[in-house]
């Protein structure tokens, strides 16, 4: 089976990068011989005005370069982006989704702490699938309503949800919950998850989707496949979402520090782009059923 580990980053993210890499280098001892990786990583240079910048850009490209050399287990696509290509992950995963010849993508958020068995289990979950259409989560704690319970670990089903507390817990204490029981796959009725953690995606569903090009280089791309997914299930499609029970992921926020905020002028376009994607949401699903 074929992966393909699909990642944009800023330049400010890499040293968080570089510690998922040291983790799927580790986590690669657990995968089969027959399990065939790809890492398609893009580093964004475009959102940061070098000319007033104290570090200059050849720094991260190097720094990127010699990360990418812990990734010599699997094949590479990578680039360092200053053509204006890619400005945002929803660009880099459109491109990778259109390119693709792998039988699943995976999408992977720089802030993601995750265990390094992850990526063993996944694939292994996704072998036992039959149907060409599927999700595969990992599970997480409780932290919006209870419309994520679906992809929430036993141990944080009754929490009550607190951002603030959320923000501060320890990221590498909470994926190390449940460590002591088995992983098992359990199938959902909905459709749920969050980008860029850690869920894997067969290709041939991400292009039936497909990720709109009206949608901008960052948006709503994960609540648009969920909506589509719904839509083909309605439609007799034979397509479900499954969740790693005992295997959790989450955000870290407590350690998210940033070395370079001090010497880095970014150029923050967030919002702008968010706008754009959401204002285009509904008549790309009207497009979708014209579509099917």
């Amino acid at each position: 089976m074929k992966t393909q580990i699909v990642i944009h980053l800023l330049p400010h993210e890499l040293d968080w990068f570089d510690w998922q890499s040291k983790q799927m280098k580790i986590g690669s001892n657990f995968l089969e011989p027959s399990d065939e990786i790809i890492l398609d990583v893009t580093l964004n240079l475009n959102l940061v005005d070098w000319e007033s910048s104290k570090i200059p850009k050849e720094f991260f490209i190097e720094k990127f370069n010699n990360i990418l050399l812990l990734w010599d287990w699997c094949k590479i696509i990578a680039n360092a982006d200053s053509d204006n290509k890619c400005l945002g992950c929803d660009d880099k995963r459109r491109n990778s989704i259109r390119e693709s010849v792998a039988d699943n993508i995976l999408y992977l958020d720089s802030d993601l702490i995750f265990r390094p068995e992850n990526l063993k289990y996944i694939i292994t979950a996704a072998k036992e699938i039959p149907s060409q259409y599927y999700i595969i989560s990992s599970e997480t704690v409780k932290i919006w309503d209870n419309s994520w319970d679906c992809i929430t670990n036993k141990n944080y089903i009754n929490h009550i949800p607190d951002l603030d507390k959320y923000y501060n817990s320890d990221p590498f204490k909470i994926i190390v919950e449940g460590m002591e029981e088995s992983v098992g796959l359990k199938s959902i009725d909905i459709f749920k998850f969050g980008g860029g953690w850690f869920n894997l995606l067969s290709t041939n569903l991400l292009k039936l989707t497909d990720i709109p090009d009206s949608f901008g280089p960052y948006g709503v791309d994960d609540l648009y496949v969920m909506i589509c997914c719904g839509i083909l299930k309605n439609k007799k499609y034979d397509i479900k979402q499954y969740v790693l029970e005992n295997m959790i992921v989450t955000e870290n926020y407590k350690y998210r520090q940033n070395p370079y905020k001090n010497y880095l002028t970014v150029i923050n376009k967030q919002m702008e782009f968010r706008k754009t994607s959401e204002s285009n949401l509904n008549k790309e699903i009207q497009e979708f059923i014209k579509r099917l």
